[in-house]
C-alpha cells in the first residue's frame, strides 16, 4: 500500500486572494554592453590601420600575353610589381593616390580614444561624464570608419569597371587584400556603435513593494468584517503571601517568643 502524497498548502479564506509575489529578477550588469564596445573599438581600430597599409586596388596591363604594368595602391601610395617606362614614371610621380588612410587612421584614432575611456569608466554610472565622452567617441569613431569604407567601396567598385579587353592590350582591375581587411573592419564598427548605444540603457527602478495590491480588499464584498475583543494587558505577576498560622499553635508560639529584629533581647536577661 502506497503512503499518500502530500498536497501542498493552499491559504483558503480571505487571503487566499493574494496574489503569489514573484522572485525578484537578479539585475542585468548594464556594463558589458560598455566593456564589449570597448573591445569592439580596439579590434575595429586595429584592423583600420591594417588594412591602410595593404593593397586595396591592383592594375594589371598585359600585351600580347605579357605582363608590361602591374602596380597596386594602398591608402597612403602606390607600389610597383614592374618597374614603369621613364615616361610612365614622370607621370605617376605627379600624380597620387586618393589617401583614404588620413580619414581612415582618424576614425581609428577615435576609436582608441573612445575605448580607453570606456575601460577607465566601466564602473561608473552610465550617466556620467566618462561614460558619455567614451560612448560619444565610439559612436564617432565607428561612424567615420563605416563612411570611409563605404566610400573607398565605391571608388573601387567604380574602377573594377574600366577593365578592358582590345584584343591587343587587357587591362585588369581588381580588390586587393587590403579592402577585405578593411570591410571587416567596417562591420566589427557597425558593431561597436551598437553596443555604445546599448550601453546607454538604464536599469528600470523597482516596483514599489505595497502589502496588499492597490484592487485588492481583505474581505470579499459582502462578507462582513470579523471583529475581535481587545486584548486585555496581562498583570505583573505577584508572589503569595505565606500563610498565617492559627492562633494558639505552636509555630505561633515560636513567633511571639522569637525576639523580633528590631528588639533583640538585651543581655540582663539572658
Amino acid at each position: 500500500m502506497s503512503a499518500p502524497q502530500q498536497q501542498p498548502y493552499q491559504p483558503t479564506g480571505p487571503f487566499s486572494a493574494i496574489p503569489p509575489v514573484a522572485a525578484p529578477r537578479p539585475p542585468s550588469d548594464a556594463r558589458l554592453p560598455r566593456l564589449f564596445a570597448a573591445m569592439m573599438g580596439v579590434f575595429a581600430g586595429l584592423l583600420v590601420l591594417l588594412a591602410t597599409f595593404l593593397p586595396q586596388s591592383t592594375y594589371e596591363q598585359v600585351s600580347e600575353g605579357k605582363a608590361v604594368s602591374k602596380f597596386a595602391e594602398t591608402g597612403w601610395t602606390r607600389t610597383f610589381d614592374i618597374e614603369p617606362s621613364t615616361e610612365e614614371k614622370e607621370f605617376y610621380d605627379k600624380t597620387h593616390v586618393a589617401r583614404y588612410g588620413i580619414p581612415l587612421s582618424a576614425a581609428a584614432l577615435t576609436l582608441f580614444a573612445g575605448a580607453a575611456v570606456g575601460f577607465a569608466a566601466y564602473r561608473r554610472n552610465p550617466a556620467s561624464i566618462a561614460a558619455t565622452t567614451s560612448r560619444t567617441l565610439l559612436v564617432a569613431g565607428g561612424s567615420g570608419t563605416a563612411i570611409g569604407v563605404w566610400m573607398l567601396g565605391m571608388d573601387i567598385s567604380a574602377s573594377l569597371s574600366f577593365g578592358q579587353d582590345t584584343g591587343r592590350f587587357v587591362s585588369r582591375y581588381g580588390t586587393g587584400s587590403g579592402f577585405w581587411i578593411l570591410l571587416a573592419g567596417g562591420l566589427v564598427a557597425l558593431l561597436t556603435i551598437g553596443l555604445a548605444v546599448m550601453a546607454n540603457r538604464r536599469e528600470p527602478a523597482p516596483p514599489r513593494q505595497t502589502p496588499y495590491p492597490a484592487a485588492y480588499a481583505p474581505y470579499a464584498p459582502g462578507v462582513p468584517q470579523q471583529h475581535y475583543p481587545p486584548q486585555q494587558q496581562p498583570q505583573p505577576y505577584e508572589p503569595p503571601s505565606p500563610p498565617t498560622p492559627p492562633s494558639g499553635s505552636a509555630l505561633q508560639q515560636q513567633d511571639i517568643l522569637r525576639p523580633s529584629p528590631d528588639n533583640p533581647p538585651r543581655p540582663d536577661n539572658m
